[in-house]
């Protein structure tokens, strides 16, 4: 009959280690369930701090568009594409040369704001808080800022050189003390209109072009594209052969 305080000692004992062992349990399964939780949560995609707007691939790009209207330029001066010859015909039309060197302004400009307008929206950041089309006016914009900054560079340093060469014509003028002629008058009008024509609709056609160029480099971004899928086949053979 004395044992039988012992069972239910050991009894008491045993309740107590159990429902001690319960709340472990409990513990360590809410442990596990917040582990499972937190590794199947997806991975929060990048949202924007502050502006869309990103100006480091737009400096980018705009020093790549101004290089390259330099190089072009620098390119039709060597070849003969500019107005320093004959800007008028025989019969008073004006000559093929001030044509085709109106021409090179606007290619300049369309090559140069497109490839800067490219790589802008190749490079900028793609923020998935938006639909396609919002994306795509994003990566366009970016372009057009490109093609803004470059233009305004452009035209500020080409304001520097005329006023340069301004005054070194005037004193020249006034050393030489010549007379200006009527045929010098109007090869210079000439050549002003023909360039002032073709500088606006560069202007137009780069601005354009950039936007283009831009929603390009983003789609190619958005959609993996390697730079192969540019280069056309040929120009990669001769690569990989030099």
């Amino acid at each position: 009959m004395a044992a039988k305080p012992a069972d239910k000692t050991t009894g008491a004992a045993k309740t107590a280690s159990s429902s001690t062992a319960r709340p472990r349990s409990r513990t360590a399964a809410a442990k596990t369930a917040t582990v499972e939780t937190v590794a199947a949560a997806p991975s929060t995609p990048p949202a924007a701090s502050g502006s869309y707007l990103e100006w480091g691939p737009v400096f980018g790009g705009a020093a790549i568009a101004l290089a390259l209207s330099m190089l072009l330029t620098q390119f039709g001066a060597g070849v003969g594409l500019s107005a320093a010859e004959e800007a008028t015909l025989e019969g008073g039309g004006i000559s093929w040369n001030v044509l085709v060197a109106g021409l090179w302004v606007i290619l300049v400009a369309l090559v140069s704001a497109s490839a800067g307008g490219y790589v802008a929206g190749r490079m900028r950041t793609r923020f998935h808080d938006a639909t396609e089309d919002e994306s795509e006016f994003r990566d366009g914009t970016h372009g057009i800022v490109v093609w803004a900054v470059s233009s305004i560079v452009a035209m500020l340093a080409l304001s520097v050189m005329t006023a340069l060469a301004s005054a070194g014509a005037a004193a020249e003028a006034e050393a030489s003390a010549t007379e200006t002629t009527a045929e010098a008058l109007r090869h210079a009008a000439t050549v002003g209109v023909v360039f002032n024509f073709a500088s606006a609709a560069g202007a137009a056609l780069s601005a354009a072009a950039a936007w283009f160029a831009a929603t390009t480099g983003g789609s190619h971004r958005d959609e993996g594209t390697v730079i192969h899928g540019v280069v056309p086949a040929y120009l990669r053979e001769r690569f990989k052969r030099s």
